[in-house]
């Protein structure tokens, strides 16, 4: 990999870590956040829903404009949103504050991984497998450090406010790093440039509505629309699984159940789980750039992971650690291998919003996990959940080896945009 391709692989990855830092530091605190609120975990489910569904909505967006601005451009503006809104959750004084903040703070979130992904799929020529596989080791980075900062905000400041603010102030310095470095073939962010690309949007609506037609001939692979299926149910299960493990392993394991403080000891066992998906987000960048069928290796990792998602759920204590430990670090594989295919799928030119939709269906439609995972959990628990999520794997599965077999298959059709007179 060249010189070029790599610091821009770095700061692309370094923007992953973030942003996956400041969404997984709800999950961390979320039973202290019920409890000083006096909430339920439905009500707090419903916050997070909210947030992390404009978390994947607003990668529609996200992905248009780096299409179109350039994603570095892109990128360092949804960082400094990022830290600034992270900021106000921190400085929030009640349940609607939090919750307009929160949104927020998704809305802002939804930016990194069109604008990142696209970035990566764009300028770097050679190992892009393993350009997307150190861009997941480091947004894993992001998910298993930030239940350990979180809890230790939680134990020394007795705020999980603080763990906001912190995470908020690193934002802010990234997002300056980010600012001043330059990237080949890539225009720096500079505010003006939102109203030269408003403008433009403006010029041409005045150009259809002058008249001019063009007859537009689109292709769509087939395998898309099945790495599309797959998305969805994935996001689910990583939203599901993520929000609730700390709580899960606070109700079902003896030795954090009879801890002092079992938030803080469960924040240190989930990151201790989560880091072993950094090797399995490693491997799964790694191994695509070697595989004849890269296709069929989201296949074989569902196949693994529903049976896993059925034992988080059925298990206890250390039988539940174990389990807890393989579906880390086999499931976390999943997202460089989809990137890689989702990348081979769509067009250079439309990379952005191919990214943009894929992570609006992992981060939108996955946001029900939160709202439904919180009334199981209310009602049923929070091991119930967990067999809801094992289902859910095994209809990914079937999703993914859809993808290999329709490879070769292609919708084409013309459309063409009219207005209508009178």
């Amino acid at each position: 990999m060249d010189s070029q391709s790599l610091k821009l692989t770095w700061l692309a990855s370094f923007s992953h870590f973030i942003t996956h830092g400041f969404m997984t530091l709800l999950p961390a605190i979320l039973v202290v956040i019920t409890a000083e609120q006096s909430i339920s975990f439905t009500e707090i489910g419903i916050i997070a829903n909210v947030g992390y569904f404009l978390y994947g909505l607003g990668s529609f967006p996200a992905g248009f404009l780096a299409d179109r601005l350039g994603s570095k451009r892109v990128l360092t503006f949804g960082l400094f949103g990022m830290a600034a809104s992270s900021i106000l959750v921190g400085l929030s004084q009640g349940l609607w504050d939090f919750a307009l903040a929160y949104a927020l703070l998704g809305l802002s979130a939804s930016i990194h991984h069109p604008a990142g992904l696209s970035l990566i799929a764009r300028r770097v020529r050679e190992h892009k497998g393993r350009a997307l596989g150190l861009h997941g080791v480091m947004g894993n980075v992001g998910l298993f450090m930030t239940p350990l900062v979180a809890g230790l905000a939680v134990k020394f400041f007795h705020s999980w406010r603080a763990a906001y603010l912190i995470y908020g102030c690193v934002g802010v310095a990234f997002a300056m790093l980010l600012y001043f470095a330059r990237v080949e073939d890539e225009e720096d962010f500079h505010f003006r440039d939102l109203g030269r690309f408003f403008a433009s949007l403006g010029k041409r609506r005045e150009r259809e509505e002058s008249g001019e037609r063009e007859e537009q001939v689109s292709v769509l692979p087939v395998a898309l629309i099945f790495l599309y299926l797959g998305s969805i149910l994935s996001g689910y299960i990583f939203r599901g699984s993520l929000t609730f493990m700390p709580a899960l392993l606070q109700q079902e394991v003896d030795f954090i159940i009879a801890a002092d403080f079992p938030v803080v000891i469960a924040a240190y066992v989930t990151t201790a789980v989560l880091l072993l998906g950094l090797i399995g987000a490693w491997f799964g960048g790694y191994i695509n750039d070697r595989l004849k069928r890269p296709e069929l290796f989201p296949a074989l990792i569902f196949l693994v992971v529903a049976p896993l998602l059925y034992g988080l759920g059925s298990l206890s204590d250390n039988r539940l650690l174990v389990c807890a430990c393989l579906f880390s670090l086999i499931y976390y594989a999943w997202q460089p291998a989809q990137n890689y295919l989702i990348a081979r799928y769509t067009r250079k030119a439309s990379h952005g919003m191919g990214f943009g939709v894929n992570f609006f269906l992992i981060f939108g439609m996955g946001s029900v996990a939160t709202s439904s995972g919180g009334y199981v959990a209310d009602n049923l628990g929070v091991d119930r959940f967990y067999l809801i999520l094992a289902a859910v794997g095994a209809a990914a599965m079937l999703a993914a080896a859809a993808v290999y077999l329709v490879r070769r298959y292609l919708l084409k059709f013309t459309w063409r945009l009219e207005r209508e007179e009178g």
